[in-house]
């Protein structure tokens, strides 16, 4: 069984998928998120970053906004702001390294960025563009909540041993994952799960947590049909049938 611990909407999503694949998951999701109750100017001198859907959801319910200027990391971010009439997309990049590449070109580099965000941010993200003297503001514009509990199920099945399974598509998620393992005195030796990341820096994060680097898979591309693609050729090393 494949623990899902994406944000309940994603989760579902993600979880409809592989029981077509015939794929047992569960959903737990680890972290929430809050809107922020205050009004955001936006102005056409500056160019945005959008980089996850929170964002998108924010932007939508902003009226007049529409013209302003967004560069944008993942195509499922890009077609949410298309799905709310946003047009002027100026560059969609599949991770946040290859957003870097593109604001570090001459033409772009003098741009006035707004980094629209969480309150918890990449900070990979951000010491690249600090490195590269790329200038921007950031505008936490949500409230990333963290949970503080597993669900009574997935307590009772993690001990049975039969999550053998787990999906992270952020550090922050593989954070609250491990410190609730330990505040239910649950062993991740004794676990034998296969993790499956997002991406490499997720991966690296794992790794933080004493987890060996063979039981942790990468998925090709940040987006959710590679990661359901790695899912699926992993099939029998989940031992599904647990």
């Amino acid at each position: 069984m494949i623990l899902i611990t994406r944000p309940i909407d994603d989760a579902i999503e993600l979880q409809q998928e592989l029981k077509k694949k015939k794929i047992p998951s569960l959903i737990d999701p680890l972290t929430s998120f809050k809107f922020q109750n205050r009004k955001i100017k936006f102005s056409d001198a500056h160019v945005y970053i959008c980089a996850s859907q929170r964002c998108v959801d924010v932007l939508a319910r902003t009226k007049n906004i529409n013209n302003i200027r967004i560069i944008v990391v993942g195509k499922k971010v890009a077609r949410r702001l298309k799905e709310n009439d946003f047009k002027n997309i100026l560059f969609i990049a599949p991770d946040t390294k290859q957003l870097t590449k593109w604001m570090r070109k001459k033409e772009n580099q003098q741009n006035n960025y707004i980094y629209l965000s969480g309150s918890i941010i990449n900070d990979t993200f951000v010491s690249e563009l600090k490195k590269y003297n790329i200038s921007f503001r950031r505008k936490v514009i949500y409230q990333t909540i963290l949970k503080k509990s597993l669900n009574r199920n997935t307590i009772k099945i993690l001990k049975q041993n039969k999550i053998t399974g787990v999906v992270f598509y952020s550090k922050t998620a593989t954070d609250v994952y491990f410190k609730l393992l330990k505040k239910y005195k649950i062993s991740i030796a004794t676990l034998q799960q296969k993790y499956f990341a997002l991406s490499p820096r997720i991966a690296e994060h794992c790794k933080k947590y004493k987890i060996k680097q063979g039981v942790i898979k990468i998925s090709a591309e940040p987006d959710q049909t590679s990661m359901l693609s790695l899912i699926v050729a992993n099939k029998q090393l989940i031992n599904i049938e647990k």
